[in-house]
């Protein structure tokens, strides 16, 4: 704790500066970005109701995302920013190196730190936000936001099991004009069926654990990271509505670091559609390098929730992945450990081998489905052996 001459950190950057800085260029703003405030709020004038603050402003990331106070946490009647300095200043610094390695990703030496680094940070990003901290509030019962900040440190890698269970790819839009904007949720869940406007999506967005809602994370103006349940890859036409099975939370998991895909270039109509997801799950607060890209609104036009992304667009290719059921480990002294691929150390439950039952006909399905798309595309399908895992 600073001493009682040391003044602690009052304004906190619930999206950290370094990440804001990935939506910079300088032929897109310079070193400033164009911030719009969705809910502008009212000027008090006496005689001339109706007047609002500014709603678009161009500002320096110091003066973006900040709340005061936001984790200032009393301890012994005095007050304290070691959240800001000893927890989020640790994920933030490690975080920002793992963004950076995850700008041209490959299984190197280094990607299991890496992966490591960015799950921490997801995990905290999506909860330190006012929005995710209401969400805490609400899961907790907590009495106070006191009580919300107390326990943030130990709930932080509360979906950190489910996203190590699911597929990761990063994808890139380098020759869409259109980039990817940031918002004061950058970690956002999105399931079609899950409206904004419903009770579970209001005030929060879609669970984790339902089986057809993906994690959307961009990484910068050219780069996203979205996240898909396994079960939702190997079978598209399932409820997205569903719980997926055994979702676990604080519990081991395994993941293949050569299963990570970075392959795709993203179509200008893609990056628009991702950008109105992004913009419907913000606060109150989202911002770009450019002004244009902050209304995607005026392009998606009356597109419905649901179809806002087609059935290929943010969906890995089931072709690149092996239709893996159990992974197992040996250490040096004897010991072993298995797990199956919904998680459970049971690697023969009966409920799981009746799922892969079906989900092995559906993932089939999948990928002559791709490899149709490709054909009515004019794309030669690609080799089996440019398909899989390294």
């Amino acid at each position: 704790m600073p001493s009682a001459t040391t003044p602690i950190t009052v304004r906190n950057h619930y999206v950290p500066q370094w990440y804001q800085r990935r939506f910079l260029t300088p032929k897109r703003g310079g070193d400033r970005l164009f911030y719009l405030d969705l809910n502008p709020e009212p000027i008090p004038v006496p005689n001339q109701p109706g007047l609002r603050r500014q709603a678009l402003r161009r500002l320096g990331p110091i003066n973006c995302f900040k709340q005061e106070h936001l984790y200032t946490t009393l301890f012994n009647g005095q007050l304290s920013d070691a959240l800001e300095r000893r927890f989020f200043g640790t994920i933030d610094a490690k975080g920002c190196s793992a963004v950076d390695f995850f700008q041209d990703y490959r299984w190197k030496d280094g990607a299991h730190e890496a992966f490591e680094a960015l799950l921490d940070y997801l995990c905290a990003q999506l909860l330190r936000t006012p929005k995710g901290l209401a969400y805490l509030h609400r899961l907790t019962d907590a009495s106070s936001h006191q009580a919300v900040l107390n326990q943030l440190h130990s709930l932080s890698q509360l979906y950190a099991t489910i996203w190590t269970d699911a597929v990761w790819e990063v994808m890139r839009c380098d020759e869409s004009d259109t980039k990817f904007i940031v918002t004061d949720c950058p970690v956002v869940t999105y399931n079609p069926c899950v409206y904004p406007g419903s009770k579970e999506a209001s005030g929060w967005m879609a669970q984790p654990e339902r089986i057809g809602t993906q994690t959307i994370f961009p990484l910068g103006l050219d780069l996203c990271l979205v996240i898909t349940n396994l079960q939702f890859v190997r079978n598209p036409k399932v409820n997205p509505l569903r719980i997926r099975e055994n979702p676990r939370y604080f519990q081991p998991a395994i993941f293949d670091l050569r299963t990570i895909q970075t392959w795709r270039q993203l179509k200008e109509r893609d990056v628009i559609s991702l950008n109105y997801i992004l913009k419907k799950h913000a606060k109150r607060y989202v911002a770009s390098g450019c002004e244009n890209d902050l209304y995607p609104e005026k392009q998606v036009g009356s597109a419905p929730w649901p179809k806002l992304v087609g059935p290929y667009t943010i969906m890995p290719d089931p072709r690149r992945m092996n239709f893996s059921t159990s992974t197992v480990v040996g250490y040096k002294d004897g010991g072993a450990f298995a797990i199956n691929e919904f998680g459970h150390r049971d690697v023969d439950n009966a409920r799981a081998a009746r799922l892969r039952s079906v989900e092995w006909n559906t993932f089939q399905s999948h990928k002559r489905a791709w490899d149709e798309r490709d054909r009515r595309e004019g794309r030669a399908i690609p080799h089996i052996r440019d398909l899989l895992p390294l």
